[in-house]
């Protein structure tokens, strides 16, 4: 299975009968994003998302469309001789990229935008080769809270985002899925506060980081230090950042770097 960088590490591969047996997952099809659940729980804690759930055909690489074909060709594989995504491939492959350092939960530094929003869409899309994964949202800005030169939002624009991951379905119903363990997907419908990075080649965005919305509580989408991992699974309840909405947003418009548009 292809990785989208040399340096990604395989730590799970998770076949039929670690998914429906052993390890009790449910699959859950909810707010448009496919997720691997635990049990029920009373519990209102958002759960790590896999991402958004697309049949196959609506997944395959756009040959009329210029930005879907170098979106797509961001995620191919670097081994051209892996075999495209179909009935024989694995159901599960977890990566872990090597190049997160587990130190900046607010990464001024490597984002062009910081924007608080709604995700209205999701989709899956195969990568241009057919051999990889990646998930695209569409979020409809509420607040742009910064702004570099780089690419110029403001309050009511709608941006496309996109991160490694997703799941499609075969036609046979097979459902394959990819995904990176320490950074969970948005869900459409929720609220988020997004650190984006530019790529002007594709004129869309990718999820550096964020935070789930939900009034007096926000929740880290990813894990920022080993101390945040509550364990090796894939599906966890995601950790809470400990600020009300309010107070995030209101930390990150402090704390901004003074060369940022505001």
């Amino acid at each position: 299975m292809p990785l989208k960088n040399k340096g990604d590490t395989v730590i799970a591969l998770m076949r039929r009968h670690a998914i429906f047996g052993s390890l009790v997952l449910l699959l859950s099809f909810d707010n448009g994003a496919f997720t691997f659940v635990q049990a029920p729980a009373a519990s209102e804690i958002p759960q790590y998302s896999v991402g958004p759930l697309t049949d196959y055909s609506l997944a395959l690489p756009g040959t009329n469309d210029v930005l879907r074909l170098r979106r797509g060709q961001r995620y191919n594989a670097p081994d051209s001789s892996l075999p495209e995504l179909g009935e024989q491939s694995d159901l599960g492959l977890v990566t872990s990229d090597s190049s997160h350092t587990y130190q900046d939960p607010l990464p001024f530094s490597q984002s062009d935008a910081v924007v608080a929003g709604q995700v209205t869409a999701g989709q899956a899309y195969l990568s241009d080769d057919k051999r990889d994964i990646y998930s695209e949202f569409n979020v409809s800005v509420q607040e742009a809270l910064t702004v570099s030169s780089a690419r110029h939002i403001q309050s009511g624009d709608s941006v496309d985002v996109e991160r490694h991951g997703g799941a499609i379905r075969l036609p046979s119903g097979k459902i394959l899925f990819r995904a990176l363990r320490d950074f969970s997907m948005p869900l459409v419908g929720k609220r988020y506060l997004l650190f984006l990075k530019y790529d002007p080649s594709t004129e869309d965005f990718h999820i550096v980081t964020g935070y789930q919305l939900d009034g007096e509580h926000t929740y880290k989408l990813d894990v920022y230090s080993y101390s945040d991992r509550n364990n090796d699974k894939l599906i966890h309840s995601l950790r809470e950042q400990g600020q009300s909405e309010k107070q995030l947003l209101d930390r990150v418009k402090a704390i901004a770097p003074p060369n940022w548009e505001k």
